[in-house]
């Protein structure tokens, strides 16, 4: 009988383990990719992720908004993840695939909808252009919606901080879909950003 009753315990946790992740799985999925090489890595990193929650979904329940507190296990998950990474004898991590997510809203036009898809592969592109930072900087406060204040608990950076990357990150961005639109004169180099 005791075997039973921890059995059945056991699968309450989990669901009620399940149910507190699911709103939460599309950001981190998100988030991850955006920092990893590839679908793969961003699909482990987010498990990585969840088996921490797990470990500690008491707190984690009794959070009022656990998504920046997974933010930042997943951040760090990556952070330590690329330290070991470095240190193996393999070396560096392959390339991005070359696919950023992005929500795509429902009952558009179909030239509307061509015209969308359009943008959003060019800004997609101009995406994988910059550095890794500046894509998970804008994927979180653009994308995902964080507070600069969230994002501040996320990666430990000072709220001035990300504000002059998350300028700088957009400014790039901006010269980098400058170069692809025709209507646009065209864009003078400056600096190395």
């Amino acid at each position: 009988m005791q075997k039973v009753l921890e059995l059945r315990r056991r699968r309450n946790d989990s669901a009620q383990f399940e149910a507190l992740m699911e709103p939460h799985f599309a950001v981190l999925y998100s988030a991850a990719r955006r920092l990893a090489a590839s679908a793969d890595d961003a699909e482990d990193l987010v498990q990585d992720v969840c088996i921490k929650a797990y470990r500690h979904r008491a707190d984690l329940r009794a959070m009022e908004y656990p998504r920046a507190w997974l933010l930042r296990t997943l951040y760090n998950q990556f952070v330590d993840d690329q330290r070991r990474l470095k240190r193996s004898p393999q070396g560096q991590p392959a390339a991005m695939d070359g696919t950023v997510e992005f929500a795509a809203p429902e009952g558009t036009q179909p030239d509307r909808e061509t015209e969308r898809m359009m943008n959003r592969e060019a800004i997609e592109g101009a995406m994988l252009r910059l550095n890794r930072d500046q894509r998970s900087l804008l994927g979180m406060h653009d994308i995902d919606g964080l507070s600069l204040v969230q994002i501040q608990s996320v990666t430990g950076l000072p709220i001035g901080t990300i504000k002059s990357k998350l300028y700088r990150a957009r400014v790039k961005l901006g010269r980098l879909l400058s170069h692809l639109d025709p209507n646009s004169a065209p864009a003078t180099r400056t600096g190395g950003q």
